[in-house]
C-alpha cells in the first residue's frame, strides 16, 4: 500500500500547474540557479541541542547569515505564487530526530532531555562552524529527505564569508530557544506534548520541493548526544541517518 500511495502522490504532483515549482532541473536552472549562485558562501555556527515543539530534537544555530537572508528575499520576490514561509525555517536548525509514533514526553522525561541538552551543548557549540558553500533544490519523497526524487546542487559565490548573523537574526533564535529554559519547562511541556511530527510525519510518502544545504560533516558530538538520549529515554526517539541531515533554507511548495 505504501508504494501505491507514493506513486499516486508523485502523479498528482506532476499534474499540478505550478510553474514556480522546480520539478525538473531545467526549470530550477531557469529560475533558482541564478539567484542561488549569486549568494555568498557562509558559515552556520551551532548554538545548542534544542527540543522543539512536539518533541522534535534539533541542532539550533546562532542565526541565519546575511547572505542567506538576502537569498531568501530574492527567492520570494522572483517565485510568483510561492507560499508563505513556514515558521520552522525562520530559525536555522538541523532536525536530528523525532518521537516515535506512539510516544509522548512526560514532564520527567522533558526534564531529563533538558539536562542532556544542557550538558551536551557546549561540545556542539565549540565545534567548527558548518560551511555552507552550496545549496540544493530538491524534490523529496519524505520529509526527512531519506528519499530524493531529483535534485540540483548549486555552488555559492566564494570566498566564504565569516560575518556573523545580524542582531535581529540572533534575537529571533534566542526568542525561540529560551522557551526551553529551565524556569519555563512546565509551560513548555504543553508544546512538546502536542500531537504530530512523530515518525510518520517524517517517514511516510509525501512529495514536496525544498531548498536545503546537506551537511557534509556531522558534528562529532552528535553520536554522544544520541547515545545519551537512547540510554536515558530508551525506545522514545527515531533518529535520522547522517546522510539525510540538512539545514532547510526554505520550502518551495
Amino acid at each position: 500500500m505504501g508504494s501505491e500511495v507514493r506513486e499516486q502522490k508523485v502523479q498528482e504532483f506532476e499534474k499540478e500547474p505550478l510553474e514556480h515549482v522546480p520539478r525538473q532541473p531545467s526549470l530550477a536552472a531557469g529560475v533558482l540557479i541564478p539567484i542561488i549562485s549569486r549568494a555568498q558562501a557562509c558559515k552556520y555556527e551551532a548554538m545548542e541541542y534544542f527540543l522543539a515543539w512536539q518533541g522534535v530534537l534539533t541542532i539550533a544555530y546562532t542565526g541565519i547569515p546575511s547572505s542567506i537572508v538576502k537569498l531568501k528575499q530574492e527567492v520570494e520576490q522572483n517565485l510568483k505564487g510561492l507560499r508563505k514561509e513556514n515558521p520552522g525555517s525562520k530559525w536555522p536548525k538541523t532536525t536530528i530526530g523525532c518521537l516515535k509514533d506512539d510516544k509522548t514526553l512526560t514532564f520527567e522525561q522533558l526534564k531529563t532531555l533538558k539536562k542532556i541538552c544542557s550538558e551536551e551543548s557546549p561540545a556542539l557549540a565549540s565545534a567548527d562552524p558548518i560551511t555552507v558553500d552550496n545549496l540544493s533544490v530538491a524534490i523529496y519523497e519524505n520529509r526527512c529527505m531519506e528519499k530524493i526524487i531529483t535534485e540540483v546542487t548549486v555552488p555559492l559565490t566564494l570566498p566564504i564569508s565569516n560575518s556573523q548573523p545580524s542582531d535581529s537574526e540572533k534575537a529571533y533564535v534566542s526568542g525561540v530557544v529560551t522557551e526551553f529554559a529551565n524556569d519555563n519547562l512546565e509551560n513548555y511541556h504543553q508544546l512538546t506534548s502536542l500531537e504530530g511530527h512523530r515518525s510518520a510525519h517524517y517517514l511516510l510518502p509525501v512529495v514536496e520541493a525544498t531548498l536545503v544545504h546537506h551537511l557534509e560533516k556531522v558534528p562529532a558530538s552528535l553520536n554522544q548526544f544520541r547515545n545519551r538520549v537512547d540510554a536515558e529515554l530508551p525506545g522514545m526517539y527515531e533518529w535520522f541517518a547522517d546522510s539525510t541531515l540538512h539545514i532547510t533554507i526554505r520550502a518551495l511548495t
